[in-house]
């Protein structure tokens, strides 16, 4: 992982791993190249435990620093507009908006979170498989967690020993209950510990289980836990923390790195081990790898229990992680995490359509922050979309910029109208051009030729052939699957066509005719010599 940055293929995804060289742990002086490995190397085994439950991080972008300097983190919920879209993601409803997660469920997508300094990994107890009715958005009626965890961590004047006490004690109780209980060591303080479900409750049934549970042991043990979440009670105690059982709330993930100030990790364990609790310690990075080389995966159980509850199907790609598998997930996803139907008038339809024989396109004029037109094909059901900042190109010989954005729903074809201030997309939308289209090639993310049946008094001024292509280049956002390019082809379709362009509307991009550039390649003299440089 030597070098300042480095280009990589991730199975099948281009990502730009960058700082490989920079220090995220100081007092141990661990690289971001070296995490970068851990993670490429325990990726089977976290993605196992973190697999279809939305993921949010706590990021160090310049480390976690030192005791005397701590490094600044936030805490990261909403997938970013700049994230590739070939991320898994799912949208779930909160009281302040909807709100986009990535999954974990796929090693080019843990290398993008690491890249972006996310050394803890986040999940809750519920994937987006259990009961979903709508897999593009959940909302709380879905979740119905496959474990239960209790997270017990030691207050001022207790330690790691008390923590696997009181687990131990939990564990007595849970197997009374018919349950098996499997322990991690935090990688901070304490001790979490999980029990496999068979997902038939709900997160608020489970949670009050859990807070049951840890009521009765703190009655039986006042000098040892405390069940409360007052941080004033916690004085020489060990909490049991069953509130992230919560729908809302979020564990750790398993193999997960942690923000210390040396690098531990969330690192599964035995009750073998437990015997001894004075010998045992929170576990750094490197010793995960040997110990997972020589005992294997310690949560095999816990994830053969719950990966056998009965669930919906998550409906979003093909197994090999690419996401692009059409007809196989909801191509509205990302349009409708980025909506409020309450906000805008927007069309946000609950599934996507369908394409019949004859296909569609439109172009919007839109005046957001800056002015730009959208450009719009429909492809499966959806409109594939582009955002061209100088429009369609009126000049075979000028290829214009086409930057792919999320796929929108068929009724947007008719959408005009202003979208609110505040909103994503806020500003007028006015159709430049719309009618019908003829496929002539599709390569899916990578080359498309279409003829464009236009209005007759739209802006492309009737038929015009376009052809798009990714061009691969990474640009500013480091995005190759979104930066295009759109060209004006010379050779026109046979039908009659209309008039070129007129540069006279407002708002519309202007430029010469292909038979106007045509007369002035003629004009040309055959022999031209360069303009040799003189001394001045």
């Amino acid at each position: 992982m030597a070098g300042h940055e480095q280009k990589v293929t991730v199975e099948g995804h281009r990502l730009t791993l960058s700082n490989l060289n920079k220090v995220l742990y100081p007092e141990t002086k661990t690289t971001k190249g070296e995490i970068l490995d851990y993670c490429a190397t325990i990726a089977p085994y976290l993605i196992r435990h973190a697999r279809d439950r939305i993921a949010t991080r706590k990021r160090w972008v310049d480390g976690v620093g030192t005791p005397d300097a701590p490094g600044d983190v936030f805490f990261e919920k909403n997938l970013p507009e700049s994230a590739p879209s070939w991320i898994r993601s799912r949208a779930i409803r909160h009281s302040t908006g909807t709100k986009r997660y990535p999954l974990v469920n796929d090693l080019a997508t843990l290398t993008y979170l690491t890249q972006m300094a996310a050394l803890e990994i986040h999940v809750p107890q519920w994937t987006v498989r259990a009961g979903a009715k709508d897999p593009g958005t959940i909302d709380s009626e879905t979740r119905f967690p496959d474990r239960m965890v209790f997270d017990l961590d030691p207050g001022p004047g207790r330690g790691l020993a008390d923590c696997i006490e009181v687990a131990q004690l939990v564990r007595e109780l849970l197997e009374g209950m018919g349950l098996d209980a499997y322990p991690v060591t935090s990688g901070s303080k304490g001790v979490h510990l999980y029990a496999p479900l068979d997902g038939s409750v709900s997160s608020q049934q489970v949670s009050d289980v859990a807070h049951e549970l840890a009521r009765s042991l703190e009655a039986d043990h006042k000098d040892l836990i405390v069940s409360a979440m007052k941080k004033t009670l916690r004085e020489n105690k060990v909490l049991i923390d069953w509130s992230q059982n919560s729908a809302a709330k979020t564990t750790v993930a398993p193999y997960s790195l942690r923000g210390r100030f040396t690098p531990m990790v969330a690192a599964p364990r035995s009750w073998d081990e437990f015997d001894d609790p004075a010998a045992v310690e929170q576990v750094r990075f490197e010793e995960v790898l040997d110990r997972v080389d020589d005992f294997g995966d310690l949560l095999d159980p816990l994830a053969e229990a719950v990966g056998g509850t009965a669930s919906a199907p998550a409906d979003d790609g093909p197994e090999n992680g690419s996401g692009t598998g059409e007809g196989q997930r909801d191509r509205l996803e990302v349009y409708r995490s980025k909506r409020d139907p309450k906000r805008t008038s927007e069309p946000v339809p609950a599934k996507q359509g369908t394409s019949g024989d004859e296909l569609t396109f439109v172009i919007q004029e839109h005046h957001a922050r800056s002015l730009h037109w959208d450009f719009r094909l429909e492809h499966d059901g959806v409109l594939v979309s582009w955002a061209l900042p100088k429009g369609p190109p009126t000049d075979p010989g000028k290829n214009h910029l086409a930057v792919q954005t999320e796929d929108h729903p068929l009724e947007y074809g008719s959408f005009e109208g202003t979208i609110p201030k505040g909103e994503y997309g806020a500003g007028d939308v006015e159709i430049w051009d719309a009618g019908t289209i003829e496929v002539e090639k599709w390569q899916e993310g990578k080359e498309i030729i279409a003829v464009l049946h236009g209005r007759e008094d739209g802006g492309l001024r009737g038929v015009r052939r376009f052809a798009l292509f990714n061009t691969g280049d990474h640009g500013p956002n480091r995005e190759p699957e979104k930066n295009w390019m759109i060209h004006l082809m010379e050779d026109e379709p046979k039908k009659p066509s209309a008039p070129a362009v007129d540069s006279s509307k407002k708002g519309t991009p202007s430029g010469r005719t292909s038979k106007k550039r045509a007369a002035k390649k003629e004009a040309l003299p055959a022999d031209l010599s360069p303009m040799l440089a003189s001394i001045g």
